[in-house]
């Protein structure tokens, strides 16, 4: 049996401060489930060198960085040389400028060609849009991770619809485990959260797009009706000092903690008592939402098409329109104060995690890279 090469190219691995991005971690995610001896994975990273690289080699990925610059035509050939060498069954390619890039080689060299989007660029170049129409064939299969990005790449990207599948994040729910009673004190105390004290949580990049602005505005409204309760903020990002100021100018920092980027967020998630996604833009998938579901945390989400894909209002999550904090209130004490509906919703959620489970998304992968590079399914 043939080894099937994937090479993934992305613009870069890192954004906006994160150690690494969601796209880049889904692979990482993703490696480790591939069959073994089947599949050989490479990334190759427009950009230059940073900590996201090492957390790809850790599960087997061979990284190299080319660090050019967004319009530097000149990384055609770098990615052209690096095609020569390696030799891909397949090019998996990530973000605009590996989009231009990797179709132009992956026609050239005759490499079949998956390109996949992550988010609704509602602010795509001008420029980008002559491009897309003239590559719109030049790919085998396309991927989203919702049907709103989708949706996006069939108008905005003029890729045929009969190339389009949507294809959720993944998640390894097995290393998202709640953490014991015993160890959330520990965590508890270190953190001067007084014993017994309600704890509401966000996790994610620090950046505006989040809407982690509206979370501590709902902050300020659930400590007028629960003077006790406490904020976790969890991760970093541009907008963690201007988040800290604003935390201050409300008059809510006692009550507040921002624990700044953790590798392992499940300890944290795991002393909230309600989860909360407070984005306002139309992202393409939300991930941290699902790992506050495999801890058993009901949540409350914004109502954003990209999540229509996982969480259903009233199902397994309670939904509120963007960028209006007094919902988000509402919704979080009316969880605090109905038992009931916040057991549904964490029956719900367990059902939600089944299907972002990592090993059965991975598969999935397996069969589209098999079907790509023309090979026999086993």
């Amino acid at each position: 049996m043939n080894e099937i090469r994937i090479l993934h190219i992305m613009d870069k691995i890192s954004a906006d401060g994160s150690r690494i991005h969601g796209p880049a971690r889904q692979i990482a995610y993703r490696v480790p489930f591939y069959p073994s001896g089947r599949f050989k994975v490479m990334l190759l990273n427009l950009r230059g060198e940073d900590a996201a690289c090492d957390v790809l080699r850790q599960v087997g990925v061979e990284v190299v960085s080319l660090n050019k610059g967004k319009y530097d035509l000149s990384a055609v050939f770098d990615v052209l040389r690096v095609i020569r060498e390696w030799r891909p069954s397949v090019l998996h390619l990530h973000g605009y400028a590996s989009f231009n890039f990797g179709r132009l080689a992956g026609r050239i060299r005759h490499v079949p060609v998956v390109i996949q989007e992550h988010y609704v660029d509602e602010k795509m170049p001008f420029y980008q849009h002559a491009i897309d129409w003239l590559m719109r064939n030049w790919q085998a299969k396309a991927l989203a991770v919702s049907k709103p990005v989708a949706d996006f790449m069939i108008a905005d990207r003029y890729i045929p619809a009969g190339q389009m599948e949507v294809l959720i994040n993944g998640l390894p729910v097995d290393r998202v485990v709640r953490s014991t009673p015993e160890d959330r004190l520990s965590l508890r105390r270190k953190l001067g959260i007084p014993d017994g004290a309600v704890v509401i949580g966000t996790a994610g990049r620090l950046a505006e797009m989040k809407g982690h602005h509206y979370f501590l505005l709902a902050a300020r409204l659930i400590l007028e009706k629960m003077p006790g309760a406490w904020f976790i903020v969890v991760g970093e990002g541009p907008c963690a000092g201007a988040l800290r100021a604003q935390a201050e100018e409300l008059g809510i920092e006692k009550h507040v903690v921002f624990t700044g980027y953790q590798e392992n967020v499940a300890p944290y998630l795991s002393l909230m008592d309600i989860g909360v996604v407070a984005s306002v833009f139309n992202e393409g998938f939300n991930t941290v939402g699902v790992e506050m579901l495999a801890v058993d945390l009901p949540l409350v989400i914004t109502d954003l098409p990209c999540f229509h894909e996982a969480y259903t209002h009233n199902e397994n999550v309670l939904m509120v329109q963007p960028r209006n904090e007094r919902a988000m209130a509402e919704s979080v004490v009316k969880l605090l104060q109905e038992p009931e509906l916040t057991r549904r919703l964490i029956e719900g959620g367990r059902e939600t995690v089944k299907r972002c489970r990592i090993d059965r998304i991975a598969a999935r992968y397996a069969v589209i890279y098999e079907e790509a590079a023309g090979s026999s399914i086993s």
